[in-house]
């Protein structure tokens, strides 16, 4: 994400345009990107099968999104702007390999993405979501989701951290994720009420 704000701060024109605007643009990317890299990196990850080359494609697409950001029509969805440039550095990363066909045919890459776009606006209501459930987690609980899958510690640390033994810590992690997914549910149906 580093790497994504400073190619665009790089790539942002500083003739002409002030300093505000160009704080705005930069976070309005930030937020942006955010909410569509879960897609792209599933519509990347489904066209390339190493994971190591489609993360290398992620990052292309970011870097590209980050220097062309001033040509988004914003009347757009962000999304399948970002997918329609994801499918031309996907094209680059073949052409690379000496490989002039992809793995999928042009027709399913586009079905691929169209259900990436329709599926948007619920990705984006299942974390709102996801966040008011976090932020109902008792400190402990949200302590131990941080070490174990933000930090990805081990459960030796999180058991040490909490003081607690790792078994333990495996069985208070899957009540958490249970609980976290009954009030997701609930919630995603309170806002379709």
């Amino acid at each position: 994400m580093l790497l994504f704000l400073l190619t665009f701060r790089n790539s942002a024109r500083h003739t002409d345009v002030n300093h505000e605007y160009e704080i705005e643009a930069r976070e309005r990317l930030s937020r942006l990107w955010m909410e569509v890299e879960p897609s792209v990196q599933a519509y990347v990850f489904a066209a390339v099968s190493s994971v190591y080359d489609a993360e290398d494609v992620v990052q292309q697409v970011a870097l590209t999104v980050a220097r062309r950001f001033d040509e988004y029509d914003g009347a757009r969805p962000f999304v399948a702007w970002v997918l329609w440039l994801s499918k031309s550095r996907i094209a680059d990363h073949y052409r690379k390999q000496g490989r002039e066909r992809l793995v999928f045919s042009d027709a399913l890459m586009h079905q691929i993405a169209e259900a990436l776009i329709h599926r948007q606006p619920d990705r984006a209501e299942r974390n709102d979501a996801l966040e008011k459930c976090l932020d109902k987690l008792p400190e402990k609980s949200r302590q131990m989701l941080a070490l174990r899958y933000e930090e990805d510690a081990p459960m030796e640390r999180v058991a040490e951290a909490i003081e607690s033994s790792a078994s333990a810590v495996r069985v208070m992690l899957f009540r958490i994720r249970n609980l976290l997914a009954d009030c997701v549910q609930r919630e995603l149906q309170r806002t379709t009420v």
